[in-house]
This record gives structure tokens, sequence and C-alpha cells, in this order.
């Protein structure tokens, strides 16, 4: 990989050209955070490695009706075993249940043992719950049969249904994944009486923020693909695609993608509906927080009113054991004479 950073300062790149000539791509381009345009500019002048997970180039890199042995070698990376990725199933090409609502799913494909895997990036792990995750899990196995109506139950053939798999990947991992230095964390349904039954719904969960925070020392196959997808910096992308020469058409389709104006408009769209998730993530976060001081000063309030209280009370109680020994005195006083 060999970036001449002189000549791309001193020539226009393709963004730079649409934002002068192209009105719907400047008009995306403005909609950026003022960090967002710096970034998208150092991705066009190839001064800044693209973010490889965004899902514009994600599902370029990975997509199984271009090059399926990536996918492959990727996912059987991951569960540790060998797959081949026979093609992607798109939502038209699927039998849905009457019970499936129309979940969007990033990548689904089937192996050529039958069985289905989606995989999903999450740039932020707050957006995906474990319930979410179920009902993903939930709706490739629905999806492998159909009920119609009048159908009777005696004529479904579960026997068809094959396992699946649901592979998440954070860039942003939820709290519970940090309590662990752990990047890489398998689930499955097992029995607390060692019965051993397939129970057909697998999970797989990398933790991209916690594998860079960790910065094991890459051994295993699964280990390179994650340390190429977190690089940003060019100058350490050159050092791995020198030491890892495999990726390199990978990445030189990646950067393709950065000169081309459709690919480019996706680019900016995605990081701005990441900017836009972010922005109701934090305020979100603003609102919590000042329920929480709200809730907090209620309480210091009312523990205040009762500390007055209570102080009042011990005031009254002073001035009451005052007169009982007063009068305990007087008593005393009495009997004497």
């Amino acid at each position: 990989m060999n970036r001449n950073k002189n000549k791309a300062k001193n020539k226009e790149t393709n963004l730079r050209i649409l934002l002068d000539t192209d009105p719907e791509v400047k008009a995306a381009f403005n909609k950026l955070s003022e960090q967002g345009q710096e970034e998208m500019l150092a991705i066009s002048d190839e001064r800044r490695v693209p973010n490889l997970l965004s899902d514009t180039i994600f599902k370029a890199i990975f997509d199984p009706d271009v090059k399926d042995s990536l996918l492959s070698d990727f996912i059987s990376c991951i569960l540790g075993r060998k797959v081949k990725v026979l093609h992607s199933l798109k939502n038209e090409g699927l039998r849905h249940s009457s019970y499936s609502k129309g979940i969007v799913l990033d990548i689904v494909v089937q192996f050529e043992d039958g069985s289905i895997a989606n995989v999903e990036i999450q740039r932020s792990g707050i957006k995906l719950s474990p319930k979410r995750a179920a009902c993903y899990s939930a709706d490739l196995v629905t999806r492998q049969y159909a009920i119609t109506q009048g159908q009777a139950k005696s004529e479904i053939d579960y026997d068809i249904i094959q396992p699946v798999y649901t592979i998440i990947i954070f860039e942003k991992s939820p709290r519970a994944f940090k309590k662990t230095k752990k990047y890489k964390h398998f689930f499955q349904q097992k029995s607390d009486t060692g019965v051993d039954l397939e129970l057909l719904q697998y999970y797989a969960y990398i933790c991209l923020d916690v594998f860079k925070e960790e910065k094991p020392r890459i051994g295993e196959k699964i280990d390179t693909w994650l340390e190429f997808l977190t690089i940003q910096d060019t100058d350490k992308m050159e050092t791995f695609l020198k030491k890892n020469k495999s990726f390199q058409t990978v990445y030189d389709r990646v950067i393709l993608m950065s000169k081309d104006r459709e690919e480019l408009l996706n680019m900016i769209t995605d990081m701005l509906e990441n900017e836009n998730i972010a922005g109701s993530i934090n305020r979100t976060n603003e609102s919590i927080i000042k329920r929480l001081r709200r809730e907090i000063k209620e309480q210091k309030e009312t523990l205040k009113k009762q500390d007055a209280a209570l102080k009042e009370k011990n005031t009254a109680l002073k001035e009451k054991d005052a007169l009982i020994r007063e009068l305990q005195q007087q008593l005393s006083a009495k009997k004497s004479d």
C-alpha cells in the first residue's frame, strides 16, 4: 500500500469535486457535524482509513453474492469451525411465517449444511438488547417454515428447521461485556441436568472495543480479522497489509468505494445516521442525568426537612427531660422536708 500524501493534498479528490458539483452530496455532507465533515474529507484524501464497520463498507466487503469466500472465512473464524456460505438470503427469498414482523437483518446467509446465520454490526451496544437479539434469532427460525391460513398443525414439517446463528459485532459494547477482559462470547441453550438436546439457537458476540483495549497478541485468524476491522490510522494499515498481504485486495476495494459517488453518498448517510443515534443517546443520557439530579435534590430537601424535624423533636425531648429532672428534684426536696 503506497499512499502519496502530497499528491492527495495537491489534487482535488472525488468528494471535494462533488461538493462543488453535486447538490445532493453537498446537502448530505452539510448535515454532518464539523467533526464528521473533517473525517469524510480525511477518508477521501486517504489521510484516514474508512470505518470498515459502517453498514455500506461492511456489507460490501462481506457481500456473499460477490465473493462468498471472505464471509465464509470470517464466520468460520468466529464460530471456530469450517463453514461455507452458499448464498445470501434476501427478504424476498425467505419464507416468512405470519408472525414475522418484517425484521430487517444486516447480512443473512445460508451454509451448505442448511443452517442459517445473521451477522449484525452495531456501532453502539445500547441499540441491541438481549431481547432484540433473541427476536432476531427467533425470526431466523420462523422464516424456515410458513403457516398459511387453513393449514393444519399436523401438516407443518418442523424437521426442515436447521440451526441458526446470530453473530453480533459491537464497536462499543454494552456494560455487561466490559466486566471481563474477553472479547469473544458464545451462548447456547443448555440443560441443568446434562441432557443433550440441540435447541437450534446459537449466539456469538464480538466486542471490538474490548479487543482494542486488551491488545491481544495476534495469533488466531479471527484476531487478525478484528485487527483489520479496527484500524483507522493509514500508517498502521500500511504496516498491517505488509504483514497480511491477503487483505490488500479487500482494502483496495474499500478505497475504490471511497472514490465512487454513490458509495460516498452512502458512507455520508451512514455517518449521519450514526451521529443522529449518538445524539439521541446523549440526549437520553442528559435527560436521565437531569432526572436523577432532580430526584437527588428532592431527596436532599426531604432529608433536610426530616433532619429539622428530628432536631425539633430532640429539642422537645431535652426540654421534657429537663422538666422531669426538675420535678424529681422538687419531689426529693419535699421528701427531705
